[in-house]
């Protein structure tokens, strides 16, 4: 059976696997089998009760799961996506393939991981005491996680779910930032960038974040990054379990792209998911309080001032940081939304 995710096909035609591919990927790259040899996986994989892979375009293999056990109780195993093709969802797809669309769809499925938890849990997986998850047998899956917002398009930018796709872009978006981000955590060259990105992911994953990589829709540019996060539920009764509270933060832009309403129409996408779409009942935003431009940003749009945070959290310089603290209540959203039109319009006049 094959299925489409974006431009890759996902297939669980275990002829079509690339041995040489997962033995490279498993022993290189996999925290969890880096110990095994390549005779050890090539034997696995050839033992397997199921397989799935991942292709791109040109049919080279960029992901891979197995799984082993006896119909009854299966476990997926060795599930894996190269780190220049993920965030485009590849994940997802190789385990609905593996499971839910596969012939032990109504099986005991285990596994053990230290990560990627989130992903598991659409699945029906439970929660993790550590790092074994269980799907009990004939389990459902789980409704669609309320955090996976998918891609908030406007009209100047669109927020791309952050993944390591967006590497070589996002350092060339943070190159040449100067005294712009002499108060911001910008993170700069390859290796910051990519702890930036995996740290971001797993704040995902955990469920307490919503990362993402900022595209200039004229020229397709990546300019920037930010997300939701501290996100925070309340104990009340919903008919879903969404979001109550969250923070705007870790945004930062291309020197390029100041001044050019990107920002402003960043924190309308997020603000109006948060508020129309979650329902939440307050989005707080922080910053450096000597920062004055993005003090002034957040001012512009109609934020309000609660008063400045000491010694609040660490300064991009390496000491305590007083943070200027802003916040959008619920029944203050209509009228920032109004501001936010009435900006539009003096930018498209000027």
């Amino acid at each position: 059976m094959k299925i489409r995710a974006g431009a890759y096909e996902v297939d669980d035609d275990p002829g079509r696997v690339d041995l040489d591919a997962a033995v490279a990927f498993l022993t290189t790259q996999a925290y969890w089998a880096r110990w095994r040899t390549g005779a050890v996986i090539k034997e696995q994989v050839s033992q397997a009760a199921r397989l799935v892979g991942a292709y791109d375009e040109d049919g080279a293999m960029v992901g891979l799961a197995r799984a082993f056990g006896d119909g009854v109780t299966l476990y997926l195993a060795d599930v894996y996506v190269e780190p220049g093709h993920r965030g485009a969802g590849l994940g997802k797809a190789i385990v609905r393939l593996m499971i839910d669309d596969g012939p032990y769809a109504a099986s005991r499925w285990m596994l053990h991981t230290s990560d990627a938890h989130g992903l598991y849990r659409q699945f029906g997986f439970g929660v993790p005491g550590s790092r074994s998850m269980e799907r009990p047998r004939g389990a459902e899956p789980l409704p669609p996680d309320p955090l996976d917002t998918g891609v908030l398009t406007g009209v100047k930018v669109a927020l791309e779910p952050l993944g390591y796709r967006h590497l070589d872009g996002l350092v060339a978006a943070s190159a040449d930032g100067g005294d712009l981000y002499r108060l911001s955590a910008v993170p700069r060259g390859a290796e910051q960038m990519r702890q930036y990105i995996e740290t971001a992911i797993a704040g995902r994953d955990r469920g307490t974040s919503v990362p993402y990589a900022v595209r200039r829709l004229l020229d397709g540019v990546l300019i920037g990054s930010t997300r939701f996060w501290d996100i925070g539920y309340w104990s009340w009764e919903r008919p879903v379990r969404l979001p109550d509270t969250c923070e705007i933060g870790y945004t930062w832009l291309s020197p390029r792209a100041i001044r050019t309403g990107a920002n402003s129409e960043m924190k309308l996408l997020m603000l109006t998911h948060a508020f129309e779409i979650w329902g939440v009942q307050l989005v707080c935003l922080h910053t450096d309080a000597r920062n004055e431009r993005s003090r002034a940003a957040m001012e512009r749009f109609g934020a309000r001032f609660e008063g400045v945070l000491r010694s609040h959290r660490l300064a991009s310089d390496g000491g305590p940081r007083d943070s200027a603290r802003y916040t959008v209540t619920a029944t203050e959203w209509p009228a920032v939304r109004d501001r936010f039109a009435e900006m539009s319009l003096r930018y498209q006049a000027g």
